[in-house]
């Protein structure tokens, strides 16, 4: 095995989560688990798991609501498993940038043999490293969801973190007004401008050494913002 890792579960059905538990443990890979989506979110922030499997049918919050809200926070690889594949969900996992896609029922074997591969991926490519941006006096720690400047910690709010994290992960692409609110805010909050400029205004007042000339935020007029870092 390439590297032990940590793997969130996340599944309503009691006797998947035994299932996929079990072979986990014996593959050699260590797991916390979580029966509804609210649960799982906060394991997601407590124990840094290595990989996640979540249920689309899992219950509270949605399986496709967890995957975009984790990948507001972090990059760490997400398999999601579902009753049956449509094209629409395959397309969906695709732009969420999950790892793979299982259709229950599935053999045990099918999981592991995912989880292993990413093992051999991750221990290639400094493993927990993904959790920590760090560039020009800039330190962004997904672990602990805090933020310094020139070694100084900044005082954000949720939303200005997810914001921000957000920005960061796609640093030098310029990103859509409309593209921002739907990861940070959600679908629903599509086409509310004002709200992000709002946001911007509030994280550059707390990042940038002159927020009037932002280095860090940068606006491209009449296509949204890009990080430069």
């Amino acid at each position: 095995m390439a590297n032990k890792l940590l793997v969130l579960v996340i599944e309503s059905d009691s006797e998947q989560l035994v299932a996929m538990t079990n072979a986990i443990g014996e593959s050699g890979h260590d797991t916390v688990v979580a029966e509804d989506g609210v649960v799982g979110m906060r394991q997601f922030f407590s124990s840094h798991p290595d990989i996640v499997v979540i249920g689309l049918d899992v219950a509270e919050l949605t399986g496709w609501e967890l995957v975009r809200q984790m990948r507001t926070l972090a990059d760490t690889p997400i398999i999601v498993t579902a009753p049956e594949a449509t094209v629409s969900s395959l397309q969906r996992g695709l732009d969420l940038r999950i790892e793979g896609f299982l259709v229950k029922p599935f053999q045990s074997e099918e999981l592991i043999e995912r989880i292993n591969a990413l093992s051999a991926r991750l221990s290639g490519d400094g493993g927990q490293e993904r959790w920590l941006y760090e560039e020009n006096g800039v330190v962004i720690d997904w672990r602990s969801c805090e933020v310094f400047i020139e070694g100084e910690r900044v005082d954000l709010t949720g939303t200005e973190f997810k914001l921000l994290g957000y920005l960061a992960q796609r640093r030098g692409w310029v990103l859509s007004h409309d593209q921002i609110l739907s990861e940070v805010w959600g679908p629903e909050y599509v086409g509310e401008k004002s709200r992000i400029k709002l946001y911007i205004w509030y994280l550059r007042q707390k990042i940038e050494r002159e927020p009037s000339k932002p280095r860090l935020i940068v606006t491209k007029r009449g296509l949204g913002y890009t990080f430069v870092g």
